[in-house]
């Protein structure tokens, strides 16, 4: 063996022997993922059957809301189109169940109610996740139009049923800042900060980069 081979040997093991020591942790760190993820599956199946199994209960400690038709600006701007379509939504909702359960699943809701009511329940929540768009799409329409107190009515009833749309938050932040209301914005970052949504982090984000110098109250 020549000395440059020799010289080529020695530079490559080195880099063999890295590769195999990557592989090995790898592999490891492969197995341990699926250790966590086949646990992880077992844990919410076991939950899932033991849900299934629980009896209807009584519904009367689930917060259903009703819709204050009265506080809202139902008859405003009765000829735009989307406003139409909002108040025709919100009208059609009446009688139905609305409640929210961010953050809560289905397991959730059927360990904690029976397995028997998840289709009311479900159906409360997404009635409830209709409810806040269209109330969301109802205060930008209100504000295009120039209709700033009526939106801000909207906004406010989405804020206290813990709408967790971070426009909802962002434009009425905007309103009340146009206004000079600290005092609001205030209370709409304590609002955000008691949300049981993934949302809480971004929206307070964003408020407080949009108003540092105002602390939730």
């Amino acid at each position: 063996m020549n000395i440059s081979s020799l010289a080529s040997g020695i530079t490559k093991f080195p880099i063999f022997f890295t590769f195999v020591i990557l592989s090995v942790i790898f592999m490891l760190n492969v197995r341990r993922s699926n250790r966590r993820i086949k646990k992880s599956r077992e844990e919410f199946w076991s939950r899932e059957i033991r849900a299934n199994s629980v009896r209807r209960k009584p519904l009367d400690n689930v917060d259903f809301l009703s819709i204050p038709y009265d506080e809202l600006p139902m008859d405003i701007e009765s000829d735009d189109d989307v406003i139409t379509e909002c108040t025709k939504q919100l009208r059609e909702l009446k009688d139905e169940p609305i409640a929210n359960f961010t953050g809560i699943t289905n397991t959730d809701l059927k360990l904690e109610y029976g397995a028997p009511n998840i289709t009311t329940l479900s159906r409360a929540d997404t009635n409830y996740t209709l409810l806040v768009r269209t109330l969301q799409s109802f205060a930008e329409r209100l504000h295009e139009l120039g209709h700033d107190p009526e939106a801000i009515t909207v906004l406010e009833y989405a804020v206290r049923i813990r709408s967790d749309i971070s426009n909802t938050y962002y434009l009425a932040a905007k309103l009340y800042d146009e206004a000079g209301d600290t005092k609001k914005i205030a209370w709409l970052k304590r609002n955000a900060e008691a949300l049981n949504s993934i949302m809480v982090s971004p929206i307070l984000r964003r408020l407080n980069e949009m108003y540092p110098n105002i602390s939730a109250y």
